[in-house]
């Protein structure tokens, strides 16, 4: 296995990083080689990066409203609509993932995770408000169990195959022990 490549420390590999990260083909490796960047805060880089970051995850956000809209009017059956659900958390924990690396200064880290989390909130409220609609009850049940707010929950099955979980965990590809939660759609 080839030694991890040394991540972005200039301003110049740092927008390098973040033009792969707006293509969204590479956005697992894009993470990773943030992880293991350093950013100097000092003079103007900061802010510029900042921005640029912050517009990246905006123009993330908007994509992900515009997938789940889309996938919610096309979905006629529970699964599609669980399926819609899924998806977006699924791009909800990457922006979290992307929020939390250490390299950001604690500002744009807090300002970026609020965000996620507002949206959540807001696009979860909203997905209620529009299953008041339904008189069997049906969509509000699948809305509630299927939170958008859980997409910080994605953390610890990806936690238990990562390579730095314990090796009984990352062999079984099964989680520690402790209570497991099922979805049952009805």
């Amino acid at each position: 296995m080839p030694a991890p490549t040394e991540g972005p420390r200039t301003y110049a590999q740092w927008s390098e990083c973040l033009n792969r990260l707006a293509s969204g083909t590479q956005d697992e490796a894009c993470l990773a080689d943030m992880g293991r960047g350093e950013l100097s805060w000092s003079g103007g880089v900061g802010p510029l990066f900042a921005q640029r970051l912050a517009d990246e995850f905006n123009a993330r956000l908007t994509r992900c409203s515009e997938h789940l809209t889309r996938d919610l009017r096309t979905g006629a059956d529970e699964s599609s609509v669980v399926r819609a659900i899924l998806n977006a958390r699924q791009s909800l924990f990457f922006l979290h993932r992307l929020a939390q690396l250490p390299v950001f200064a604690e500002t744009l880290r807090a300002h970026l995770t609020s965000e996620v989390r507002k949206f959540a909130e807001r696009s979860q409220k909203s997905l209620e408000d529009s299953a008041q609609a339904d008189r069997s009850g049906r969509l509000r049940l699948l809305l509630q169990n299927n939170n958008l707010l859980r997409y910080d929950a994605l953390a610890a099955p990806i936690a238990a195959t990562s390579p730095s979980a314990p090796a009984s965990t990352a062999a079984t590809g099964t989680p520690p022990s402790g209570p497991r939660r099922r979805n049952i759609l009805i």
